[in-house]
């Protein structure tokens, strides 16, 4: 019963999106499957390989290349509309151009008469049920999942109300290993509770495996009007000759349920719109002018063949001096390209780089990147450095993994994968590592670029390092809670300065751009982060939005002028003073994932899950503002 379903694009691939994504949709909530398995792949004629849906960015390609070694290209997700000549939207424009998803959870309820079951039960009873009945196009009326029986009743009492939609579970469960699955519903009504933990997989609930409570189950979930918890839901079978008895469960202490001993493997429950069931592995680029030409994958290939026949380099410099200088030619026939391994503090120093050594930079030629360095005279005492607007700049982004629980290190991830981490990756391709095509977005915004003085900020480091025991102690704990840590790469950190430093300049980032929320009204979902720091060279961060979000046609960039980046700055650090969650946030010895944060909370650092690069880890609003320590006091 296959529907069509309109969704918006950057869905597909965002930081809270993308394949194997739980996307709530007005017809139900749906699972991204591999994008191998998308119609607009899987079609025979490929349009997928047409120059349209090519994004070209060899940089970012290269880096890749490390880890998926047959990558070739980045497809862009393909945009699509229901046919404005059809009176519903269950027909797309271009038919080939379409993602691929399944209803999950599977498992659904109709509201009405409290009947549950599985998606697969609905179906074949809503289409006997419409056969029996003479009514045509069953499939086409599924969709959103409607009740059989009640629609049977209905049309038999002649009601005017005929169609039930089903409502799917809030819950479902997941393990580290990326799996995810529906709870036992089918097994809930003989579970034991509170057992002990030597009786059960884990957790303290068993659940009978060996059978159903019968043959021909008929449950029900019902919903108390009085108990708003758990305690307020139970399942019950409704069958006459059920051993069960018509026994009621429960979901009071769901939560407690293990399923599986082997940790990796094991599942546990959680509510579906949980962060914790899906962490993307996104990979960004800031597209920067080339120095030197870059040869598409295409001609690589092309060359590669020519060179292995024999053809001299004379008779390739001909063939492609209207698209190659020589050296460009040369360079690449001597395997000088070729893919190694480059670190994300790497590839990231080559771009801040770039933009303090070309100060006012116009590119001509395709616009990506433009931006003005602006005056710092009355930003110097707040030790800054550096202040620029961004008036274009193109992002690339590359989805390649996911998991689940947990986040994962994304240089630990490019140079040897999850083979010594009890998470594991998820790949968005059915063929893993092995895959020619890798899901991208191609993006054009505007931001605000900060560059903090290196100076101060080293004197600032090794001032309180060294003489303020309470400084040392805050980094001393990050950094031990880093070592102990299995899904962060050990040397994520060069040391206890580049530790230090990018807490100073993340939370800096966040605390801007909360302030810019409140005080110009962004959205903070609409704005992002970019940071460039190390231990010796990079103390910045670029604050963007993107085509198509609030700020992004202009709104955002007039708060980089001088005098408005300091009013921001001033009213963010001000602000900062003041959490509604003090003095347990300011004095917490750690919260968030992994206890990765001390003086940040909802309430005055984290972000939206889409505006943080690094997962609301990494945040201390003490070291910017605490009276003994700060470095803006």
């Amino acid at each position: 019963m296959p529907k069509y379903i309109q969704s918006q694009t950057r869905k597909m691939l965002t930081a809270y999106g993308g394949v194997g994504s739980i996307l709530e949709t007005s017809k139900g909530a749906l699972i991204v499957e591999e994008f191998d398995k998308w119609k607009f792949f899987a079609d025979g004629s490929r349009i997928f390989d047409q120059d349209e849906f090519i994004i070209e960015d060899n940089r970012l390609l290269k880096r890749l290349q490390v880890h998926f070694k047959q990558l070739q290209k980045f497809v862009r997700v393909p945009t699509n509309i229901a046919n404005p000549y059809i009176q519903n939207d269950s027909v797309p424009l271009e038919t080939k151009r379409i993602a691929s998803a399944k209803y999950f959870p599977e498992w659904m309820y109709c509201p009405n008469c409290e009947r549950f079951r599985n998606i697969k039960d609905w179906w074949r009873g809503w289409h006997q049920t419409l056969q029996k009945l003479n009514e045509p196009n069953a499939g086409e009326k599924f969709i959103k999942p409607k009740c059989y029986h009640c629609f049977e009743e209905a049309k038999a009492k002649n009601k005017k109300k005929k169609y039930y939609e089903l409502e799917q579970v809030r819950f479902i469960m997941t393990a580290p290993n990326g799996a995810i699955r529906d709870l036992p519903w089918e097994n809930w009504n003989r579970a034991e509770k509170n057992v002990k933990e030597e009786d059960a997989d884990g957790g303290n609930i068993r659940i009978d495996w060996a059978e159903k409570c019968c043959d021909n189950q008929d449950l029900r979930y019902l919903r108390s009007e009085t108990f708003a918890d758990l305690a307020g839901i139970r399942v019950k079978c409704m069958n006459k000759g059920c051993k069960a008895n018509g026994r009621e469960v429960t979901l009071a202490g769901l939560f407690g349920l293990r399923i599986g001993k082997d940790k990796e493997k094991q599942f546990k429950p959680v509510i579906r719109t949980s962060n914790s069931v899906y962490y993307p592995l996104c990979i960004n680029s800031i597209y920067l002018p080339k120095k030197n030409q870059e040869i598409k994958q295409d001609d690589k290939a092309t060359i590669r063949n020519l060179l292995a026949s024999g053809v001299s380099k004379e008779i390739i410099y001909t063939t492609f001096q209207n698209r190659y200088d020589k050296q460009t030619i040369d360079d690449f026939c001597d395997e000088r390209d070729e893919a190694t391994f480059e670190a994300e503090i790497q590839y990231r120093l080559k771009e801040y780089k770039f933009i303090l050594e070309h100060p006012n930079y116009k590119e001509e030629q395709n616009s990506n990147l433009t931006y003005e360095n602006q005056l710092i005279d009355i930003l110097s005492e707040y030790g800054i450095s550096t202040l620029i607007k961004v008036k274009r700049l193109k992002l690339t982004t590359v989805q390649t993994a996911f998991t689940r629980q947990e986040p994962f290190d994304k240089d630990l991830f490019i140079r040897e994968g999850d083979n010594q981490t009890p998470v594991k990756i998820k790949y968005t391709s059915s063929q893993a590592v092995n895959t020619n095509y890798l899901l991208a977005t191609e993006s054009f915004g505007e931001g605000i670029f900060i560059d903090l003085d290196k100076t101060k900020v080293d004197e600032w480091f090794y001032k309180h390092y060294h003489n303020t025991p309470a400084f040392r102690e805050r980094i001393d704990i990050l950094q031990e809670r880093i070592s102990l840590s299995e899904i962060i790469q050990k040397n994520k950190f060069l040391d206890n300065r580049h530790l230090t430093k990018f807490v100073l300049v993340h939370t800096l980032s966040h605390l801007l751009v909360k302030e810019l929320e409140f005080l110009c009204g962004y959205a903070a979902t609409s704005l992002n982060e970019r940071l460039f720091v190390d231990s010796d060279n990079m103390q910045g961060l670029l604050l963007y939005t993107v085509a198509g979000s609030e700020g992004s046609y202009g709104g955002i960039i007039t708060q980089s002028d001088p005098t408005s980046f300091k009013k921001i700055l001033e009213s963010a650090l001000f602000r900062s003073n003041d959490c509604a969650s003090d003095p347990v946030c300011y004095h917490s010895d750690g919260q968030g994932i992994g206890g990765m944060n001390l003086a940040a909370c909802y309430s005055c650092s984290l972000l939206p899950e889409t505006s943080c690069e690094e997962f609301n880890s990494f945040l201390d609003r003490a070291l910017l503002i605490d009276k003994d320590f700060g470095f803006f006091t």
